[in-house]
């Protein structure tokens, strides 16, 4: 484990929050602790792109009760759903060398493709590839008001936030550290009740990341296909050596539609394969604590 980040991971969401304890073993992490929290139906307001804390109270009650149960301790990483999020690889003619310089031409080029104004978000950025014509960027952004909200939400029940991060991306850091180095296509999707993440990596640069909410009106497995679609017209990627699938409640239906879009083969995340250790009762929380492991492996 990585010593500049604490042991303790939190995964929050809009109905649950996810405590997890981690200590370093002979290999992979081990879980020493973990815990999966009810979140009150109201906590959260939907919105345009991270939802709105309107219920402070409730979720300060739920963090009272998760203090008192995991003992001492006062830092913690955060992991949200990669759906409150947006997740924009950039291809900018330049990039200055100076952050704030930087991060100005960050923003001006997110205005093309967001609905918010980007002075309202938390953005985060990191330079995937430079060369005399142009610069490829990775760029995360959230709604500070919501973020800054939750900060100080968790500060007054005595737990710094340390790191705030998408959850898949970090179920990505916990698969791809574990895989041989490759320089062909592979992609992963993560697969939740409300949403789904697709990405394709070629070796280790990002070409396509997006998280997309499930309306009810498709079937996943009919998602699945029209993301297939999608991504042979857009990023022309005939031959994909790997797909990774993540989540909760995977069957064989999902893995055999993956297989058969992409023709390729089709690993399903176990938990029990990126740990040394884990308590026993982690049923319907996996993949949460999964991405808690990629916390320290990205």
């Amino acid at each position: 484990m990585a010593g500049s980040f604490p042991p303790d991971v939190l995964v929050l969401d809009s109905d649950s929050l996810v405590h997890a304890r981690l200590a370093r073993g002979k290999k992979d992490p081990q879980i020493i602790q973990a815990k999966s929290y009810r979140v009150a139906d109201d906590v959260f307001t939907p919105a345009v792109v991270t939802p709105e804390l309107t219920n402070e109270s409730s979720l300060a009650e739920t963090l009272r009760r998760l203090k008192t149960e995991t003992g001492r301790w006062d830092r913690a990483s955060l992991l949200l759903p990669d759906s409150w999020f947006r997740i924009n690889i950039l291809d900018l003619p330049t990039l200055p060398e100076r952050n704030n310089e930087a991060m100005d031409v960050v923003r001006w080029s997110l205005k093309r493709s967001l609905p918010l104004d980007p002075s309202t978000l938390r953005v985060a950025y990191e330079v995937l590839s430079r060369d005399d014509n142009s610069v490829k960027v990775l760029v995360v952004s959230a709604v500070d008001a919501t973020l800054a909200a939750l900060e100080r939400l968790f500060g007054a029940a005595g737990i710094d936030i340390v790191l705030i991060e998408p959850a898949g991306l970090n179920i990505w850091n916990a698969i791809a550290i574990r895989e041989a180095a490759t320089t062909k296509d592979r992609l992963f999707f993560y697969l939740r009740e409300r949403d789904f993440t697709t990405a394709v990596f070629r070796g280790s640069q990002p070409l396509f990341i997006r998280s997309r909410n499930l309306s009810g009106e498709r079937t996943i497995q009919q998602e699945i296909r029209l993301s297939a679609s999608y991504l042979r017209d857009t990023l022309q990627s005939e031959s994909i050596e790997n797909c990774y699938v993540a989540g909760n409640h995977i069957d064989g239906e999902i893995t055999s539609a993956i297989a058969s879009e992409f023709q390729a083969p089709v690993r399903t995340i176990d938990l029990r394969n990126v740990v040394e250790r884990t308590p026993a009762d982690v049923s319907g929380f996996e993949a949460e604590l999964t991405a808690c492991t990629g916390v320290f492996t990205g």
